[in-house]
């Protein structure tokens, strides 16, 4: 019995009911929850350390009696081929009422190390993104879709010829901009944000919000997340 009781109390007991949220895209929303060993029960790192995390700290700490269900499926690495890759097991079997997704800087980033004048394949890229959202909405003609702006700094690989990969990560941002207002979804302009953060007489350093370029810091993480939660309102 006192085996059996121990067993209970170590494992976290997740009552469903309220509204699903999912968060997928790459590392930055991925947030390192759990390594490589990605346990989905584990509510020590189950949502990473990312602005994924604050959104969901926030939401279910201020209204409980939502009982709401957040999950993280963010991947390092990915690109939007790889999020089609995984969309069934990660997006459509959990069937979430509100969809949040950021991708696209590991796309440029693959482009990157095809040398300093590559150009992305938008067209390539604009179909494999409109099929997640077409099996999503398919799958649920009422989920709430969130698409969020790919971003970059003049920080780290960017540093060199900036200019080019900008420009591309504005195309880029385009396309995604472009499905934002077809599928009526709600637009995260998170490059705007980081780049009206650079101009912030008190910001030390391009590095105060996003350390190598392509990840923020927990300050960035914190300005994300406060877009989200002003975009999406209270409660979800």
């Amino acid at each position: 019995m006192a085996c059996l009781l121990a067993l209970f109390l170590s494992t976290p007991v997740i009552i469903a009911g309220g509204k699903k949220i999912l968060f997928t895209g790459d590392s930055i929303t991925d947030g390192n929850w759990g390594g490589t060993e990605r346990s989905l029960t584990d509510m020590n790192h189950i949502y990473g350390h990312g602005y994924m995390f604050i959104c969901a700290a926030r939401y279910m700490a201020d209204y409980p009696g939502e009982n709401y269900q957040f999950y993280n499926r963010g991947l390092s690495g990915n690109k939007v081929v790889d999020l089609k890759k995984r969309w069934e097991k990660d997006a459509l079997e959990i069937d979430p009422d509100i969809l949040t997704i950021l991708i696209g800087v590991n796309d440029l980033n693959s482009v990157y190390n095809q040398g300093e004048n590559a150009e992305m394949d938008f067209e390539q890229f604009e179909r494999d993104y409109r099929d997640l959202l077409e099996s999503s909405r398919r799958k649920n003609p009422n989920v709430k879709i969130v698409l969020c702006e790919p971003f970059i700094f003049p920080v780290g690989i960017w540093l060199k010829n900036y200019p080019h990969w900008r420009q591309q990560c504005d195309q880029m941002a385009e396309v995604v901009h472009k499905l934002a207002q077809e599928y009526h979804a709600v637009w995260l302009p998170f490059q705007d944000l980081f780049d009206q953060l650079a101009e912030d007489p008190q910001t030390p350093s391009l590095t105060y919000w996003m350390w190598d370029g392509i990840h923020p810091t927990a300050a960035g993480h914190e300005k994300m997340a406060e877009m989200w939660i002003k975009a999406m309102g209270e409660p979800l």
